[in-house]
């Protein structure tokens, strides 16, 4: 599945200058509607999120999974980083981070898996390559899989390199 150093390839190959471990997995975040949060709970649109030398880029998970390993350009979301204005990570639960980034022309939300539990959730899986839909997730709960877990790995030097950007 999508290793780091696999998903550092094809950042590049897509023309970008990726960060080393500042990778993370999300999805967007539901707003407080009963509906919204029911569609998110069975919505498996996941993205990788990759900070770069210029942008924030987003490559969707099933980009990899099912268009191979060569995407084209046009497919990658990115946010130069000189149209961030804010950028706000909260804790939503005991669960999830939620990530907002406010840009010149938009709001927007995204959520992202705690590490602690990563292994047992999509975020885990994603980034282990274990399975689709956690699938032998006791497995996942060893000590050898939490040290591929590239998500696990990078949570916190994402997070301190986002809070660490120019907000202009």
């Amino acid at each position: 599945m999508a290793n780091e150093k696999n998903v550092s390839k094809i950042i590049k190959k897509l023309g970008y200058k990726p960060k080393q471990h500042a990778c993370i997995v999300v999805n967007y975040a539901p707003d407080d509607s009963f509906a919204s949060k029911l569609f998110h709970f069975f919505t498996l649109k996941y993205y990788i999120m990759q900070l770069c030398e210029e942008e924030i880029v987003f490559l969707p998970i099933q980009v990899i999974f099912f268009a191979g390993m060569y995407p084209k350009k046009e497919i990658a979301l990115r946010i130069p980083y000189d149209t961030l204005r804010s950028i706000k990570i909260t804790e939503v639960s005991k669960l999830n981070y939620e990530v907002t980034f406010t840009t010149d022309t938009d709001t927007i939300r995204l959520s992202v898996q705690k590490k602690e539990w990563s292994e047992f959730r999509s975020a885990g899986t994603i980034a282990t390559g274990n399975s689709f839909l956690n699938v032998g997730v006791l497995a996942a709960a060893t000590e050898s899989w939490k040290s591929i877990n590239w998500h696990r790995q990078n949570l916190d030097n994402t997070f301190s390199l986002l809070q660490n950007l120019p907000q202009y």
